[in-house]
Order: C-alpha cells, then sequence, then structure tokens
C-alpha cells in the first residue's frame, strides 16, 4: 500500500548493518529473531491488570521454535498447545508437562490422551465427544480438567480469523451447558477451568464482551476456579504502536471479575494466551531482490525477492501487509513496487490490497537495485509455522536469534535440497524400464 509520504518505515530492532551482515554470513531468506523483542511482550502480557491473579500461556502455534518456547518458559509463561503433536514438541523443548495446557480440535486416541494427562499435561475439552473421552479414562478425576465453550460471539480481523459464534465449530455451544454438567456430574468430574477464544485480531471491545459473557457461564460451572479468555490480543505488524494496549483493554474486564467475586464469593484466577502479540513483531523476513521486472509505462514495477509464501503466506490467504523497508538506502522513498516471491504462483505476493488477498498493491521505497536486501517485518508470528514449506521444491530457510546481549545464534540451519525428497520411497526397481511397462512388484519399504 502506497504510504503517501517519503519516509521508509523504521527497524524494530537491528539495524540495517547488522542485518545485512547476518545475512552475509547465513544467507537469504532468513529468519531474523530477536530475544529483547519476546521478552519485552512478554512482560506486557504478565502486566494485564487482573483482580485475583494471573497467568499467562504462549500459544505456540504461532512459532513453535524451541528457542522461542525456552524463552518464555525462563520468564513464568506456559504452553498452550493446539494439538497432541505441539505437546510433543514442547515437551522435546524441555517445558514441563504441567506447564502445558492441551486444547485440540482433534479428539485423540485414548492411550495418547491418558499418556499425556498422566504425564501432568492440562487438557481442555472442546467437544462432548471430547470431554465423554476423558470421562471413561479418568472417572472421578484428581486431575485439572478444563473446558471450552463457545459464549455465542465471536470477532476476528477477518471470518478466517473468527473462532466464536454460530458460524465456528471451536469449543462447546454455550446451550450445552446442561450436558457437559450431567457428564461431569454422572462420571464424578471435577471441571475446574473454564476457557473460550473468540478470534485473533479481535475488536478488544468485542473481546471484553465476550469475557462478560463467559463469567456469566461460569456462574453456573461452581468448581470452576480458572477462566481462561484465550488470546488474539490485536498485534498491528504495520503500526506497532496501534496494537491493543494490555492497561486500557483489561481494566474492564478486571472489574468484571472482581464484580462476579461480589456477586458469588469465588475469586477467579485469569489466564490468557497470547501468540501472535508475544511473537509477531519479534522477527523479520531477511530477503533479497533476484530480479526487477514491470509491466510498461502504465502497468507496475515488480521487485521479485528470493522469499517467498513458503516463507510468509499471511499475505496470500488473509490479505494482510506487512511493513517493507529497503536496506541501506538512505535515498527518498519514491518509487512504487509491487512486491512479490519467487514461487510459480500469481498468489505470491507481499503487497495485497490490505484485507483483500485478490488485489495487488504497491509499497513505496527508494529506487532499487538487483541485489539489493529487503526486511519483511512481523513475520514472527504464522509465518515459519504456517507456511507452504518446500512448494516448487524450495528447502526450508535458516533461522538466527538476535541474543540479549547484541551477539547472534544461528538457530535453524538451512535445509538442504535432498532432505526434501529423502523420506520418499522408491516406487519401481532401477532396472525396471518404468516407461514402457507397469512393474510386477513394488519396492519393499
Amino acid at each position: 500500500m502506497n504510504n503517501g509520504h517519503s519516509i521508509q518505515v523504521t527497524l524494530p530492532f537491528a539495524s540495517d548493518s547488522l542485518l545485512i551482515a547476518i545475512a552475509d554470513e547465513y544467507g537469504t531468506p532468513l529468519y531474523v529473531h530477536d530475544e529483547n523483542s519476546y521478552r519485552r511482550y512478554g512482560r506486557e502480557a504478565l502486566a494485564a491488570p487482573n483482580a485475583f491473579g494471573l497467568s499467562v500461556r504462549y500459544a505456540m502455534k504461532a512459532n513453535s521454535h524451541r528457542a522461542i518456547l525456552s524463552i518464555f518458559d525462563s520468564m513464568g509463561i506456559g504452553i498452550d498447545a493446539s494439538s497432541g503433536y505441539e505437546v510433543r514438541r514442547a515437551l522435546a523443548a524441555g517445558i514441563a508437562p504441567d506447564r502445558i495446557k492441551l486444547t485440540s480440535q482433534q479428539v485423540l486416541p485414548a492411550g495418547i490422551l491418558k499418556e499425556l494427562v498422566e504425564l501432568g499435561v492440562v487438557f481442555n475439552a472442546t467437544s462432548l465427544l471430547q470431554l465423554r473421552r476423558f470421562a471413561e479414562l479418568f472417572p472421578g478425576n484428581a486431575c485439572p480438567l478444563s473446558v471450552r465453550i463457545n459464549p455465542g460471539l465471536g470477532s476476528g480481523h477477518n471470518n478466517r480469523t473468527n473462532t466464536a459464534g454460530r458460524g465456528a465449530s471451536f469449543g462447546i455451544w454455550k446451550d450445552y451447558l446442561p450436558e457437559v454438567l450431567n457428564i461431569a456430574n454422572q462420571s464424578s468430574l471435577t471441571i475446574s477451568r473454564l476457557h473460550s477464544h473468540v478470534g485473533s485480531g479481535s475488536d478488544w471491545r468485542v473481546w471484553q464482551k465476550a469475557a462478560r459473557m463467559t463469567l456469566d457461564i461460569a456462574r453456573d460451572m461452581p468448581d470452576v476456579r480458572t477462566v481462561n479468555l484465550g488470546g488474539g490480543y490485536r498485534i498491528d505488524r504495520m503500526t506497532p504502536e496501534n496494537s491493543m494496549d494490555f492497561q486500557t483493554a483489561f481494566s474492564p474486564v478486571k472489574e468484571a471479575f472482581e464484580e462476579f467475586a461480589a456477586e458469588t464469593g469465588r475469586e477467579l484466577l485469569l489466564e490468557i494466551e497470547p501468540g501472535s502479540y508475544l511473537a509477531a513483531n519479534s522477527c523479520i523476513l531477511l530477503s533479497r531482490i533476484n530480479d526487477i521486472v514491470d509491466t510498461g509505462v502504465d502497468g507496475y514495477r515488480f521487485l521479485k525477492l528470493d522469499a517467498s509464501m513458503t516463507e510468509l503466506l499471511r499475505p496470500m490467504i488473509y490479505g494482510d501487509r506487512h511493513s517493507i523497508r529497503l536496506l541501506a538506502r538512505k535515498d527518498a522513498a519514491t518509487t512504487s513496487y509491487v512486491v512479490v516471491g519467487m514461487c510459480c504462483e500469481s498468489g505470491d505476493l507481499f503487497t495485497p490490497k490490505q484485507g483483500n488477498p485478490e488485489e495487488i498493491d504497491t509499497v513505496l521505497l527508494p529506487e532499487a537495485e538487483t541485489g539489493d536486501f529487503v526486511a519483511v517485518m512481523g513475520a514472527g508470528a504464522y509465518s515459519a509455522a504456517m507456511s507452504v514449506k518446500n512448494y516448487n521444491s524450495r528447502p526450508a530457510c535458516a533461522e538466527v536469534m538476535i541474543l540479549s546481549d547484541g551477539s547472534h545464534r544461528l538457530i535453524t540451519r538451512a535445509q538442504d535440497v535432498e532432505e526434501i525428497w529423502s523420506r520418499e520411497l522408491q516406487l519401481w526397481n532401477q532396472t525396471d524400464n518404468c516407461s514402457h511397462r507397469t512393474p510386477d512388484k513394488l519396492m519393499p519399504g
């Protein structure tokens, strides 16, 4: 999007020269993380106003790298896992089982669920079937049990990030609460935690309303001692200062918890699960201009980066914009460019119309040359973790962390291209003339 002025966007951390030095050392494309940024956003979440205590969990689906999990774990921030696989990944990163909560869309096989719960992982049932499965395995449970309820109101920055209301499959619909309580009563279950999550990038005023609706549900759940209001707190990748302010957004929620306590005598612990808020602006995607083309006098000028939708898919699927800076260029930003990736895919676009992935837009940059370095900001959440890795057989790129002391360290090596097909099994014997006949039998595994 043309920003209407001639000043390039600033970097959230590091400097042009440091980023170029890192790119020269490790190559591009490259994710560059910043430890200080992760810790700063973590401290903001931990300082959210609350009435009777606060627990913060990191929604690891935003970025599951073990280095990031370790940073938040060192700050006392727990983990919200969205699958059994994420639980295993968190455990492998050294996270204690009782610091992990599992909120999965999948109904896990009984054996896996039993194993995880017995390790100490907190289970959050998101459907009646999941709750029944837990009841069969742990009647009269002494282990923590949470239930996710859809309060009937959702809000996301677009429909694809809305996770509550009638159009969402996440959680148990609010009107089925009597059945939830019946299942718990029949199996002597203690539901000590109530969970809701209305969407990502939601309007915080809608989120506040949903919080009160969740507290209303807690009135009918006498064993609940913790209310988890999920995550999705808005982080602005283009203008970070426009992100949701925890002090402003949480103060009315704190008051609602105090009112609930005055009416019921129950002082509830508040739990939250930010993901993007903690990670998005803590990482940059570093790239290099591979080619520059145009479509004539009345057309567009295109910067072709060596990064692609294989590293950053959000613009393609959400129409989301990320700030872009041309490094080591002090010239005025005077030229409009469409910024695209290297994949053979027309949707491989870094500059869509905001909120509309079907349309292209431009960004104003200094006059660029092939070989120039480009930084795409806001790449810490739902980038490496939600990519179309290996499309066009592109190897996954490396990742570097700038540490708190200013040094930097490689945290993920670049993938060798041979690794892409290393798991594939041969279909025919090498001696078979597969061009002319069907083999008698497949190669053994």
